[in-house]
């Protein structure tokens, strides 16, 4: 009961967002400090614990002060499919990528959260430029988190409390006995020394360089959370203009539209015979150079379109409006002949991470331009880049949760039996444990037997030796089974559950 009374004294005089924003600190360090040497492969259980413990932090202050809608769904629910992806696959791609996403993901939409009228504000440059100053200030807020930390160590109140004291006094005993007396009466004496060798070795142990780092790696995370908390949990002042949006000149506008609509529709034109093309060259590189081309091209006009949308939506007259509904198809178009062409070039040449991406790419570019063009023909004003940042964040919260790995080989082993197929499917060696069975299972029935290509002196393919898939399959079982329980993922369980380990 003492004990009980002196930490209810303890906490009174502490915000407790301090005290809960140590617990994901210390999670980390404790679950996930192999990271440092394995890398994403030391990212499973743990790192979906660690990364919901902080989120119901965050989404509990989020609720204390009473800014929590029912509206933000919309971005919990996908950042939690990202969360939840590393639980579920090794792909290290996707990995890596939500990696850097999330932290952004969870800033930006953090942010935007304690906004009163959050489901009703158009996005824009000035909106994007606002969040961005609320995150930086997260910096202001670092020395206020490191008060409060200090509070923590040295509550007023705690310091009058005997139990406090004994802990205290007997940390300096230690620290001072170990440091100094020990080491001086060691020196002056073999016998007491051999008598404390053992005792002296385990507790330097416990305070070993490793230990200092964790330790600093615990108040390093603790303050930036508690510092993120401090600077995004304040009211935001943002306050969208409610004045009509600035006209653009009508004449500069519709000459500028109408002169790219112009080029558009010169280069489909003139291209026509090669963006719909039935077959690829066999020459790898020249493949490549038609397809990425289309593809950089889809990439160059979707940023285009944003951009057009921005800039001259809704701001110019009717005719330029007109304009801008053909530009639009136009670019529509030239989308539909690069995913032909990407298309073409994974039937021929089969997935890998790029061209799957590239792929997903293609049909999230296709289903913005359709939206585009929907709401240009709409009254209401749309929310353009709302709907581009959304669609995105939905988008790859769900291929995520997907089994890519899976897809690309049962894909690409698919078209490998159709004619003139230039797949090469010793190439899949370069995906991760995701597909350790299905390899094992499509080796046993030999279906992944092939030579390997190679280019002789004079240019022409020969077969050389069958390519022995047992050292990638190794390599992939090694990794599994050097994992800690807690890095694992439900698709490792599956291959261990299977295999009998």
């Amino acid at each position: 009961m003492n004990n009980f009374k002196f930490l209810s004294k303890l906490s009174q005089g502490l915000n407790s967002t301090v005290l809960l924003s140590l617990i994901p600190a210390i999670f980390w360090v404790i679950f996930l400090w192999n990271f440092w040497d394995k890398g994403v492969y030391a990212l499973g259980f743990n790192a979906t614990i660690f990364a919901y413990l902080l989120l119901a932090l965050f989404v509990w202050v989020l609720y204390r002060k009473k800014h929590y809608r029912r509206y933000d769904l919309n971005w919990l629910i996908p950042l939690s499919l990202l969360i939840l992806s590393y639980s579920l696959y090794d792909n290290p791609f996707v990995k890596i990528s939500s990696l850097l996403l999330i932290p952004i993901i969870w800033a930006f939409f953090y942010n935007q959260a304690f906004l009163l009228d959050k489901d009703k504000i158009f996005w824009n440059f000035r909106f994007l430029n606002q969040i961005v100053i609320r995150l930086f200030a997260l910096f202001n807020e670092i020395p206020a988190s490191l008060r409060s930390f200090l509070t923590l160590l040295s509550p007023k109140k705690a310091n009058k409390n005997v139990a406090w004291r004994i802990v205290v006094g007997l940390l300096l005993f230690v620290i001072i006995a170990f440091t100094i007396f020990i080491p001086l009466l060691s020196a002056a004496d073999a016998v007491f020394a051999e008598k404390l060798q053992v005792i002296y070795e385990a507790v330097m142990n416990v305070f070993s360089s490793v230990l200092i780092y964790k330790l600093l790696m615990i108040i390093f995370l603790a303050l930036l959370f508690l510092a993120a908390l401090r600077a995004w949990s304040s009211s935001f002042d943002y306050k969208e203009t409610r004045e009509l949006p600035k006209k653009v000149d009508p004449i500069i506008s519709g000459i500028v539209l109408a002169g790219i609509l112009g080029l558009y529709l010169l280069f489909l034109t003139i291209q026509m015979s090669r963006l719909w093309i039935g077959s690829l060259p066999f020459d790898f590189q020249t493949t490549e150079t038609l397809v990425k081309s289309g593809f950089w091209q889809l990439l160059l006009l979707s940023i285009i379109n944003i951009l057009i949308y921005l800039t001259t939506y809704r701001k110019t007259s009717s005719w330029v409006q007109k304009i801008l509904i053909a530009f639009t198809f136009a670019s529509l178009l030239l989308l539909a002949s690069a995913a032909y062409r990407m298309a073409l070039y994974v039937t021929y040449y089969g997935f890998s991470y790029e061209k799957f991406f590239a792929s997903y790419t293609v049909i999230y570019a296709v289903i913005l331009f359709i939206w585009l063009i929907i709401k240009l023909f709409a009254t209401q004003r749309a929310n353009v880049l709302k709907f581009v940042i959304m669609l995105f964040l939905w988008m790859y919260a769900l291929i995520s949760i997907l089994p890519v790995e899976q897809f690309i080989l049962r894909t690409n082993l698919a078209l490998s039996r159709m004619p003139d197929s230039r797949i090469r499917l010793f190439e899949l060696s370069m995906l991760s444990p995701d597909v350790l069975m299905l390899v094992q299972k499509y080796q046993k029935q030999g279906l992944l037997t092939e030579s390997v290509a190679y280019l002789d002196r004079e240019g022409e393919r020969k077969n050389g030796e069958v390519f022995e898939w047992q050292p990638w399959i190794t390599k992939q079982e090694q990794i599994v089974l050097e994992k800690k329980w807690y890095e694992k993922n439900i698709t490792n369980l599956l291959y261990l559950i299977n295999h009998n380990y």
